[in-house]
């Protein structure tokens, strides 16, 4: 398991920056059956597997910050689930130089494994912070799902 990096991007400089957000919560891995009429439950794999970084606030129109995780979850039988896990705080272009009007947040997973997949989420403040929740799947043989949630609680 690497450890969490944290990289400030800057688009297209980087100026002055504001306090640093702290993300904590959890992904857990999981897979569903779906070969049937119907989709069973999700059975779990590996879960509550915690994830603390701290994400950089950008603070003038064109900037972005990330910060970046990777993970490897047991899927038990099933295998591992790899994820690369990215947050962003963006500022967007149009505003005034050194105000960041319209700053929102992305959450993003890569899956790779049994299944691939990639999902992304835009947010606000609110539904960022302490953690964002986002669910990322992708399907495998035999009508399988291959996912991992993220939460802010241990399930």
């Amino acid at each position: 398991m690497k450890t969490a990096l944290l990289l400030m991007l800057a688009l297209p400089a980087a100026a002055g920056r504001a306090e640093a957000l702290e993300l904590s919560g959890y992904v857990s891995a999981w897979t569903q059956d779906c070969s049937g009429a119907s989709c069973a439950l999700p059975v779990p794999g590996q879960r509550n597997l915690p994830v603390t970084l701290a994400l950089g606030e950008p603070s003038s129109p064109g900037q972005a910050a990330a910060a970046h995780s990777s993970r490897v979850l047991s899927l038990g039988a099933d295998g591992e689930l790899k994820a690369e896990l990215s947050f962003y705080a963006v500022c967007p272009y149009g505003g005034a130089p050194g105000t960041c009007a319209g700053r929102y947040f992305q959450a993003q997973a890569v899956l790779s494994g049994p299944a691939g997949a990639f999902c992304s989420a835009a947010l606000n403040l609110e539904d960022f912070l302490p953690f964002p929740v986002l669910t990322c799947a992708g399907v495998g043989q035999a009508g399988r799902r291959f996912g991992l949630t993220f939460h802010r609680k241990p399930l």
